[in-house]
């Protein structure tokens, strides 16, 4: 019975310290513990947002996520800036209006163009300095003035209108040689305007040098230029019988022009309203520009503004709100 207790005791002793090195051997390293690790960091809800991948680093990587460029390309090239953050139909309004305001004003400007040469070439046929300075001699001679008028009568002695001259392809530019032009101005500043019944102040204008736009603008404007017109020149400057009431301004529809004179101003008001027009596309595209610069610069600051919350997933300790803008 003492031997049988004695191998019993002898077993324990050595499975118990098979044991002990055992669990030793566990807690050195080969085996893990099973406590359980604590998680430390915080988990944010901007953890689980997408991530941009290498394919977005291109060119259009500024105008995405820089306002401030967005605003810049959109205001050289309207569009510019939507179309690369992909907003496509705002994109596309900005462009089409881009486009198809100039394509109006270019074809508003060539006609206007178009017109205006017409009316010079109009002008070349049928209005002559000297027809107007022979008009004025023959005006200051009626009214018995003191403006110098016989200097200037002696410059265009003998000398005709090339309308009159050449009938069939008449060019009045030629006829700027013929006269001289501070002469005329001269006499301009010394003649009053008369009336039926009373005499007006001086002339109110100086005829402008040839080729200029105030030149083609004010002979087809101002009545005091009308006399240098074709058809005037031949019923009134050169007509057989002359008399005093032909050199009088009456204003009350009596002296009207005829019908040269109307047709340059009809042919003038008509490229100077498509000049107009063009002009007033130039000012819309310039607000499209804008516009698009602005929309652009709102798109990506809009894009690049995000909520983020910060918050502690497991212990629920805190809760904050950032508004980045």
């Amino acid at each position: 019975m003492k031997k049988v207790t004695g191998l019993t005791l002898l077993v324990s002793l050595l499975f118990g310290s098979a044991y002990a090195q055992l669990v030793g051997d566990f807690s050195s390293g080969v085996f893990k513990d099973t406590e359980t690790e604590s998680i430390n960091d915080d988990i944010h809800i901007s953890d689980f947002r997408y991530q941009a991948t290498s394919n977005e680093n291109s060119i259009f990587s500024p105008l995405r996520n820089n306002a401030g460029a967005a605003f810049l390309a959109s205001a050289i090239i309207p569009g510019a800036g939507q179309a690369a953050n992909g907003k496509w139909v705002r994109a596309g309004i900005y462009f089409a209006v881009e486009a198809a305001g100039l394509i109006y004003h270019l074809a508003r400007n060539a006609k206007a163009r178009k017109q205006e040469e017409a009316y010079e070439q109009f002008t070349h046929r049928n209005w002559s300095v000297v027809a107007y300075a022979e008009w004025l001699v023959n005006y200051s001679q009626v009214h018995t003035l003191n403006n110098d008028w016989q200097q200037l009568q002696a410059e265009i002695d003998g000398k005709t209108p090339d309308y009159i001259i050449n009938s069939n392809n008449p060019d009045t530019r030629n006829d700027w040689d013929k006269v001289n032009i501070s002469l005329l101005h001269r006499v301009e500043k010394q003649t009053p305007f008369y009336f039926k019944d009373r005499i007006g102040s001086n002339f109110s204008h100086e005829l402008p040098d040839y080729g200029s736009q105030q030149y083609y603008e004010l002979i087809s404007k101002y009545y005091q230029y009308q006399p240098g017109w074709k058809d005037w020149y031949g019923a009134i400057t050169t007509a057989p019988n002359q008399s005093a009431d032909m050199y009088r301004y009456f204003w009350n529809g009596e002296d009207e022009p005829f019908d040269l004179f109307y047709q340059g101003r009809d042919q003038a008001q008509e490229f100077n309203e498509n000049y107009r027009v063009a002009g007033n596309i130039l000012k819309l595209m310039l607000v499209n520009h804008v516009v698009s610069a602005f929309d652009a610069l709102f798109s990506v600051q809009l894009k690049n503004s995000r909520i983020e919350t910060e918050t502690n997933l497991l212990k629920m300790e805190q809760f904050s709100v950032i508004w980045h803008f």
